[in-house]
């Protein structure tokens, strides 16, 4: 049976510094998708994700073990990676990844969910990552509104925005997200 988080922190807290080694491998695989989401760049994404874990070891004094451990690790992530943004574009070296989705014939399961992520990417950082949280760490409403730092219904509406865009997109680019392949070979 593995510890719990609360387990983990306080034996971080005392001094046995390889929990936090289990922490990491908890959540790395999932504050690097948020942060790729954050972020559009794998290598930033990278460093992102780094950057979490290195603060959140640093703030975990800190850390109130009333609330939910995953959402403060997430809001720490959300955080830097909105500061990362706000100093890219201060510097002006936006860069914004936009992969073209060009789906074939009979395209896989994977060729499907490259372009899912494409179009994803396309969406605005207010609606992508509010969707992400959602969608694919299974966060609730309330979690997303205590991570993106909004009200509940904000978070909602965000989210069906974000979907609605999603699923517009890639009806635009004849992605049928119900199937598989293509509605047409068009393109």
């Amino acid at each position: 049976m593995h510890p719990t988080d609360a387990v983990l922190i306080e034996k971080c807290i005392n001094g046995q510094k390889d929990a936090f080694a289990e922490i990491i491998q908890r959540y790395q695989h999932r504050i690097y998708f948020m942060a790729l989401t954050r972020m559009r760049d794998p290598f930033e994404a990278e460093d992102l994700a780094q950057e979490t874990f290195i603060q959140a070891y640093c703030k975990l004094a800190s850390y109130d073990p009333q609330r939910s451990f995953r959402n403060w690790l997430f809001t720490i992530c959300a955080n830097l990676g909105k500061n990362r943004l706000r100093g890219r574009a201060r510097r002006r070296e936006v860069h914004h990844p936009n992969p073209e989705i060009k789906p074939v014939q009979g395209q896989s399961v994977e060729h499907c969910r490259i372009d899912l992520m494409a179009a994803l990417h396309k969406l605005p950082e207010k609606l992508r990552v509010p969707l992400f949280l959602k969608h694919v760490e299974g966060f609730s409403y309330n979690e997303i509104s205590a991570v993106m730092k909004i009200g509940t219904s904000a978070a909602k509406m965000r989210v069906k925005r974000g979907r609605d865009q999603l699923v517009e997109h890639l009806s635009e680019h004849e992605i049928d997200p119900a199937r598989d392949k293509p509605r047409s070979g068009k393109i």
